[in-house]
């Protein structure tokens, strides 16, 4: 399995993600500007070349802190609890660290079992019980 984080001139693989893992396709044009977008970062996991996993958000710029909002980690069902949404999510934390964000988080639906057991394994922190959004914090211990 190799992870890698999509940049402009990689639009085949970004529209091989968004066809494996179900989201709507984008034309030409819409899969350049999105590799263009400095505020969004794409991370995929490949097997022998083939997409099997797929990460994307954003950043949010705030006037004290940069946050990352991961808006979805998709794992394609075949692939799925073999550490592929682990390896994107460490991949990203990397990635913060570099970049100095100070902190990323990501949503889900109380009821998404196997999401909520990936974020606290990759090092999520559910701040609140009642809400279900992990923070993670990956300055910390860096």
């Amino acid at each position: 399995m190799r992870v890698q984080r999509l940049i402009s001139g990689d639009e085949a693989v970004l529209a091989a993600a968004l066809s494996a893992t179900g989201h709507d396709l984008l034309s030409d044009e819409g899969l350049r500007a999105h590799l263009e977008d400095p505020m969004l970062t794409c991370i995929v996991s490949l097997v022998e070349d083939q997409v099997v996993g797929f990460l994307y958000g954003f950043i949010l710029r705030r006037f004290s802190k940069t946050t990352f909002f991961i808006y979805s980690v998709d794992v394609v069902e075949t692939y799925r609890r073999k550490g592929i949404g682990r390896a994107m999510l460490d991949a990203l934390s990397e990635e913060a660290r570099s970049k100095g964000w100070d902190e990323m988080f990501v949503l889900t639906n109380s009821s998404n079992e196997p999401a909520k057991a990936l974020y606290l394994a990759a090092g999520g922190v559910r701040p609140n019980s009642d809400d279900v959004m992990f923070d993670f914090y990956p300055l910390v211990g860096a």
